[in-house]
């Protein structure tokens, strides 16, 4: 059964997913957070900048889940995946020490009429709302 998730991003990125323009996310960590294991095809991702309203969805095309990851592995996933998901520099270099990648491919972004408000009190990136 498809899962509902909320992912939050960084001003823009959400409306670029939208646009088409970025059609892989990827999510790095420390640790085995969502969406690490948690997202799988078909699922459905709501959109939300951080601090705004969830302005939108897409669906999972597929994933990749990556563990044990050296910088060196980290470089690897951006020079794959980067022409995708439209990363910036700093991102990358922010994220050199990551120990686990989540690698979303997206499709059939819909922009909502009405932006949705939400009501969220932490500071996770990813939440799953239905499993």
């Amino acid at each position: 059964m498809a899962r509902r998730h909320l992912a939050i991003f960084l001003k823009g990125t959400a409306a670029k997913i939208l646009s088409g323009e970025k059609e892989v996310d990827i999510r790095l960590s420390q640790s085995r957070i969502p969406p690490y294991l948690a997202v799988q095809k078909e699922d459905e991702i709501l959109l939300k900048s951080s601090g705004g309203k969830i302005i939108g969805k897409a669906s999972v095309d597929n994933c990749l889940y990556y563990d044990k990851l050296t910088p060196a592995k980290v470089k690897e996933i951006q020079n794959n995946y980067n022409s995708l998901a439209i990363a910036e520099e700093d991102f990358w270099d922010s994220k050199r020490g990551a120990k686990f990648a989540t690698v979303i491919f997206l499709k059939n972004p819909h922009k909502f009429l009405t932006p949705v408000s939400y009501k969220k009190n932490d500071r996770r990136a990813w939440v799953v709302l239905k499993e």
